[in-house]
């Protein structure tokens, strides 16, 4: 146990190495894995679990979660700063660009919306066609038997 926690230090230092952003979002997978555990480490000793009387080099775990703990702490702060850094990219490129960036926005938007509707439009025409399909082999069956058969109202709009 106490060989794995220093290895996690190793890695919370490798966070924001050369990979810059990308590297960031990857780290912040495994930092996710070991904060679910660190609190549960944590739980059944608490702060003072030293003083449950358990062995005399207990101190020593709760030396090694301090670790842990910081390590974590660090992990955040990195997280945090590349969070403010990123909040002052976007007012810096809202303040500089904001119009334009504004209207590139709408016409993505826009131009997805009308794609959207276009499959949708298409998907119920294919459906009104079935259902007439479907009609079409009722009156086939009557042509083939002899019964006059109606005119094709469903078809015709």
């Amino acid at each position: 146990m106490g060989h794995h926690h220093p290895h996690h230090h190793g890695h919370g230092g490798h966070g924001p190495g050369p990979g810059g952003p990308g590297g960031g979002d990857h780290g912040r997978g495994p930092g996710g894995d070991h904060r679910g555990g660190g609190p549960r480490d944590m739980g059944p000793g608490g702060p003072g679990g030293g003083h449950r009387g358990g062995p005399p080099d207990s101190s020593f775990l709760n030396l090694e979660m301090s670790k842990v703990m910081y390590a974590e702490a660090e992990q955040l702060a990195r997280e945090a700063g590349r969070e403010l850094m990123r909040d002052a990219i976007k007012a810096r490129l809202r303040e500089r660009l904001g119009p334009q960036l504004e209207a590139l926005a709408r016409l993505a938007a826009d131009e997805l919306a009308d794609d959207i509707l276009a499959n949708l439009e298409i998907e119920s025409r294919i459906d009104e066609r079935r259902k007439a399909r479907r009609g079409l082999d009722a009156r086939l069956a009557d042509a083939l038997r002899g019964t006059p058969a109606e005119p094709a109202e469903p078809d015709s709009k």
